[in-house]
């Protein structure tokens, strides 16, 4: 009985400690991720108050950014299918 008592307690120990269940998904969108989202707003804001043409390459960092805002929304739209955050 001792034997078996302690072969159990060693596969305990030696065995992975994995789960049976997957993991639940995250409740929400990673914090870093609405705060680069947060970030990119504030960029955006500060360029479009900041004046001066720049030789238009204030007005397509502009559209880079809203390009990298929808990138976001669509990562979290896929997140969200996908069963990653609720």
């Amino acid at each position: 009985m001792r034997i078996a008592t302690l072969a159990v307690l060693l596969l305990l120990i030696v065995s992975p400690a994995t789960s049976l269940f997957p993991s639940a998904p995250q409740r929400d969108v990673p914090a870093e991720v609405d705060a680069a989202r947060h970030a990119l707003q504030g960029a955006h804001n500060d360029l479009e108050h900041a004046g001066g043409e720049w030789g238009g390459h204030r007005v397509n960092a502009m559209k880079h950014i809203d390009e990298a805002i929808k990138e976001l929304n669509e990562a979290e739209k896929y997140a969200r299918e996908h069963h990653d955050i609720k």
